[in-house]
């Protein structure tokens, strides 16, 4: 355990309702008694309080002065969220109260927290591994009820203990490779056999990680939602369909092309699924572009290439224009899989001629709508549900929520894995064959945060807020 102890504000700064400091470390408790009178005592340093209660009082300053009236609650190590003591002050939320408060503590011992600091020292005091401590930040950053479910899941060890049985199947692996070693050294047909059962299991092992890593692209959807792409020429509608989506007017729509110059990027939920709904400036094929557009453009452009879903829109009251071919294929074409067309301004007319929609974009696929009048945008809902996880049924079995560090090391340790399995088809030796096996162990043990250095661990909890 850590030998001092630290405390921070644990609910959003600001005016509230209340305000919780929290703090954890061996001197908890002694530190809040010297400023602490409860309401049925006269004095400081008063009678032990009773675990896990809330007691009303004051917390006074040196002097005697009252800062304010308080609820405290003390709860005793090891059964914490950090396996340490605890105090928890429930006071009136205001920046300057608050910020007394913590600075009367500071002076009777306690030192202000890191950001992440409680959750790093639940871990390293082994309440919780390295896995469910990510999975707390993915719990407050949650855009979903699935991601939310799916990080929560997490939390209480589930992905954990999958990522545990991957490496008990490796080291057992290895184990047989060892023993292998001497045991099929003078029997040549032996050790043919155990390898072709050993690269049976290996192969078994990378399935279970592209099945990881499958649940792990749903994830990323469900809680950074899907990159969306609003896409056309200038004024067929792209801005009036993206204030539709948000509800509201956020992007100015009027009959002028090129009105929007800049990326307008909101989240909003479609049938349960979040989308991260860039509106794109117009693109245009040629003709004079002022320098602010120009880099609206620039940016829209790249937005397109990186995009999950591209929703591509043409003006159907027109018909197909020589631009909208142009913008397909010089921007859109290469990314073609994720686009969904609209034929937008029905109410106006139906001038897209079938045969010569499909000759140009290589699909007879497109939604008709009218985002003046509604007609047609529940079936971009439907599709735009189909598209996103190419038409599968979404169970929460088939979510896992992923940080950053852990999708590297899970394409890591497949990597390894595949090494092995392509040395073994090779006929490479298997005590040469371990080595990437070992990596592969390694690698997940870094994982659940097992022999991970320093400086690593602060990378990682320095991304969560001060007090959790």
């Amino acid at each position: 355990m850590e030998s001092d102890t630290i405390v921070a504000l644990s609910t959003p700064p600001g005016e509230g309702g209340i305000g919780i400091v929290r703090m954890s470390g061996s001197n908890s408790l002694n530190i809040a008694l010297k400023c602490f009178v409860p309401a049925k005592s006269k004095r400081k340093n008063a009678p032990s309080l009773t675990p896990r209660k809330l007691t009303y009082g004051h917390l006074v300053d040196e002097k005697g002065s009252i800062i304010d009236e308080v609820l405290l609650c003390y709860m005793p190590a090891p059964n914490t969220y950090t396996r340490e003591d605890i105090v928890e002050i429930n006071t009136h939320s205001g920046v300057l109260l608050v910020k007394t408060i913590i600075k009367l503590l500071l002076k009777n011992g306690a030192r202000l927290a890191e950001p992440g600091e409680f959750t790093k020292r639940a871990f390293l005091n082994g309440r919780i591994d390295l896995i469910q401590a990510e999975s707390i930040l993915s719990v407050i950053r949650a855009r979903s009820e699935k991601a939310l479910k799916a990080a929560q899941k997490s939390l209480t060890g589930h992905f954990s203990e999958e990522i545990k049985n991957i490496l008990l199947e490796l080291q057992e692996i290895l184990a047989e490779i060892e023993a292998g070693l001497e045991f099929y050294q003078d029997d040549l047909q032996d050790e043919v056999a155990n390898e072709e059962v050993l690269l049976e299991k290996v192969r078994k092992l990378v399935s279970k990680i592209e099945q990881i890593q499958k649940k792990g692209d749903k994830g990323r959807i469900f809680q950074d939602g899907l990159k969306t792409v609003i896409a056309g020429r200038p004024n067929v509608g792209k801005s009036s369909l993206y204030n539709f989506l948000l509800g509201e007017e956020r992007a100015i729509v009027t009959e002028i092309p090129g009105t929007t110059r800049d990326l307008l990027i909101e989240y909003v939920k479609i049938k349960g699924i979040p989308l991260k709904i860039i509106d794109t400036a117009g693109i245009h094929k040629k003709g004079e572009i002022d320098p602010i557009e120009k880099i609206g453009i620039t940016y829209s452009k790249k937005a397109i290439k990186e995009a999950d879903l591209i929703i591509f829109i043409l003006d159907a009251s027109l018909g197909i224009t020589d631009e909208d071919i142009w913008i397909y294929n010089n921007l859109i074409a290469e990314n073609a899989d994720a686009v969904l067309f609209l034929a937008n301004k029905v109410d106006l007319g139906r001038k897209i001629n079938r045969e010569v929609f499909k000759e140009k974009f290589k699909t007879d696929f497109y939604i008709e709508i009218s985002v003046k009048t509604g007609e047609g945008l529940n079936k971009l809902e439907d599709e735009v549900e189909r598209l996103a996880f190419s038409g599968e049924a979404i169970e929460e079995e088939s979510i896992i929520v992923l940080q950053l560090r852990q999708q590297e090391l899970i394409t890591k340790a497949k990597k390894h894995l595949q090494n092995a399995m392509q040395a073994m088809e090779r006929g490479i030796p298997l005590d040469i064959v371990s080595i990437d096996l070992q990596l592969a162990v390694d690698t997940f043990h870094e994982m659940l945060g097992e022999n991970i250095g320093g400086d690593l661990l602060d990378n990682i909890f320095s991304k969560f807020c001060i007090g959790k």
